[in-house]
């Protein structure tokens, strides 16, 4: 088994996620998704964001359009730990086929706070094909307005709308759509939306397929990481991984075992060691611990509570600081080459945000 240290374990990491520069450096929006595995998906500034740190060449509304449609690349729903995330379009129906039923159960004691009866429920499902048919795209007030004539009557006040939208994303019906003005979004019918390529024959089958997706971005990584990023019930994520076992490898750091891809390469430094990663980056979001990427002493100023995550500086994959519009606020003095290369970052972002929506 090989042993690895804690500097050679964020290499892979950094390398898995398409962060490292070079050849790992994706071409288009879809590319720098599939690298990820998924991006984190709740607000249109963040996704652009993280596809900018895993990508090249593109341009804020070339991220925009692999969302749009028509047959977009990649789309939008509630999947991990029930929270909204971006995903390869092809992804989207085995992975709902594993998460789905997990999210539905997992959110049964919110929905019933809410009013939002399993008669309710079914009532929605039944109304939407109706609502949304014929390649509509509507808003979520649109929504709430056309289901009030279908007997569904919600407020928009409160948080019924979104839970009712969750439930139907995770029953497999439907799934963000384009984006209105001002990045309102849009819900669309899943089986309008996307192209239907073969499905995954069984629950087994797509168990396999998430777990491989997860270690291929993440690894190395433990079962345990696979549940935390997920939201999979530990049996489940066990199950996933034995699987996919002879796909993966075992290597040993500090007397712990973790598992990466088999065949993946030997870890080597980052050809770009110093990245500017978004708000939300899937980096600092793939494992139970951050201990190994940030220093304990530094974790509120990345999570300051409310499942906020800043956005952060790396330097060969450890969390060195955040930044934002005003610029660089690192946790100490960084080295003079460390700092010219991430004020560049810095300014290359600022001129790509600004290159048109």
């Amino acid at each position: 088994m090989r042993k690895l240290n804690a500097n050679q374990i964020r290499w892979l990491r950094v390398r898995a996620q398409g962060l490292a520069g070079g050849p790992e450096t994706a071409a288009s929006t879809a590319g720098a998704v599939r690298v990820a595995a998924a991006l984190q998906a709740q607000a249109p500034a963040p996704v652009r964001a993280q596809v900018w740190s895993r990508s090249d060449g593109l341009r804020p509304a070339d991220v925009d359009a692999a969302f749009a449609g028509p047959s977009p690349s990649a789309v939008r729903s509630w999947l991990m730990r029930g929270t909204l995330h971006a995903v390869l379009a092809e992804d989207l129906r085995p992975l709902l086929a594993v998460l789905g039923p997990v999210n539905l159960r997992a959110g049964q004691r919110r929905r019933d706070q809410l009013g939002l009866t399993d008669e309710l429920c079914a009532r929605a499902l039944a109304a939407l094909p109706g609502i949304l048919g014929g390649g509509r795209a509507l808003t979520r007030a649109e929504l709430v307005r056309q289901l009030a004539g279908h007997g569904v009557a919600l407020d928009l006040k409160t948080q019924q709308p979104p839970h009712l939208l969750a439930f139907a994303a995770n029953s497999a019906l439907i799934c963000r759509g384009p984006d209105a003005g001002r990045d309102e979004p849009t819900y669309v019918l899943i089986d309008e939306w996307l192209d239907r390529p073969e499905k995954i024959s069984d629950h087994h089958d797509a168990l396999g397929f998430l777990a491989r997706r997860y270690f291929a971005a993440y690894g190395p990584a433990t079962t345990v990481d696979l549940v935390a990023w997920s939201g999979l019930p530990a049996a489940e994520a066990r199950k996933a991984v034995e699987l996919i076992r002879d796909d993966l490898e075992e290597v040993d750091h500090d007397g712990a075992r973790l598992l990466l891809s088999r065949g993946t390469a030997e870890p080597a430094p980052p050809e770009r060691p110093h990245r500017l990663l978004g708000r939300f980056d899937p980096y600092l979001l793939g494992h139970r611990s951050r201990a190994l990427i940030l220093d304990p002493a530094f974790a509120k100023r990345v999570n300051s509570g409310g499942g906020m995550i800043a956005q952060t500086l790396i330097s060969e994959g450890r969390i060195v600081g955040t930044w934002n519009a005003q610029g660089l606020e690192p946790f100490a003095d960084l080295p003079a080459k460390a700092s010219e290369a991430f004020r560049k970052e810095a300014d290359d972002y600022l001129m790509w945000s600004k290159s048109g929506i």
